[in-house]
């Protein structure tokens, strides 16, 4: 009968039962409010009847161990979803002001990074296919460079320098004749064939580091989206999965990179396979990883089968 009596309630203890019986009641409410689930009576009246109580500073023991035991029936029947997850989504209305759930505030971000990777792939991708259509033009000029030029292949080469003006961030390229004595070629034809190579060069970075990375990077951001409106949808989103958006991000990148090292497309032939396999390989790093995964097993057995056969 000693357990039956009223308890002395302490600031600390008073305030963690009463948040407990806010969150029982907040559980009661997505019950309600979801068509497929039914409220079991005893829950709903063990949590609503000890919540009462507790305002009313008159919750005793025996309140205390039925509270607990009535949230955690109440937490199994509506798990995956938790508390954590509703406070996430669903705004706060108990408390009597409303606050917004850190869910919005996710999906926000990240609509924002995704946004600006996709402006600056446009960016990038633009800027590469106009300095590869450069090249191939003057690349494709077979004539004897002298100190002049045909107008449409000398326009082509002042725009070729001043594309790789900006990469080069404002710097130029300086040259000097390794021999004063071979009258091969004139100081044009030097600088013409010495811009047009480090424009190759750098396309050759273009397509085979920085544009698989950005598409990875874009194909991981885009499974994050997904993810995130699929959990909002269905109240599992919680602020502890924002670490493993984070790492996503970052695996998406070496993701794409590494389909660039095994797909190195040759110069100019980007097409759409490379960088296609690269956003896939961002969209889903599990598949990349476990074919590497594989590989690295088969070469292992394949390795470990000469040594085997030896002692035998």
């Amino acid at each position: 009968m000693a357990n039956d009596a009223p308890t002395k309630a302490t600031p600390s203890s008073n305030k963690e039962l009463a948040m407990l019986a806010e969150d029982g009641r907040r559980l009661l409410q997505y019950v309600a409010r979801h068509g497929d689930l039914t409220i079991n009576n005893d829950i709903a009246k063990g949590i609503i009847s000890i919540s009462a109580k507790i305002e009313n500073n008159s919750w005793t023991i025996s309140d205390e161990i039925q509270l607990i035991h009535s949230y955690d029936r109440l937490a199994r029947q509506v798990y995956p979803v938790t508390i954590e997850s509703i406070k996430a989504v669903v705004p706060d209305t108990l408390s009597g002001k409303l606050s917004h759930p850190t869910a919005s505030k996710t999906i926000t971000w990240y609509r924002y990074y995704t946004v600006f990777t996709l402006l600056f792939l446009l960016s990038v991708q633009m800027f590469y296919l106009f300095g590869y259509t450069l090249i191939q033009t003057l690349a494709a000029y077979s004539d004897p460079i002298t100190n002049t030029l045909p107008v449409d292949i000398e326009a082509h080469y002042l725009l070729l320098k001043d594309w790789n003006h900006i990469w080069m961030l404002g710097q130029e390229l300086h040259f000097k004749r390794v021999s004063t004595n071979n009258a091969s070629g004139s100081d044009l034809s030097i600088a013409f064939s010495t811009n047009l190579i480090a424009a190759q060069s750098f396309i050759q970075m273009l397509q085979n580091y920085l544009l698989p990375l950005i598409y990875g990077l874009l194909g991981a951001l885009i499974f994050v989206l997904r993810t995130l409106l699929q959990q909002v949808r269905n109240l599992t989103y919680t602020s502890s999965r924002e670490i493993g958006y984070r790492l996503r991000l970052t695996l998406g990148c070496l993701a794409g990179m590494i389909t660039g090292w095994f797909l190195k497309p040759g110069m100019g032939e980007m097409a759409l396979s490379p960088m296609a396999l690269a956003f896939l390989a961002g969209y889903s790093i599990e598949v990349l990883f476990t074919l590497l995964d594989k590989l690295i097993d088969g070469i292992r057995k394949q390795s470990n089968t000469p040594s085997t056969n030896q002692h035998s």
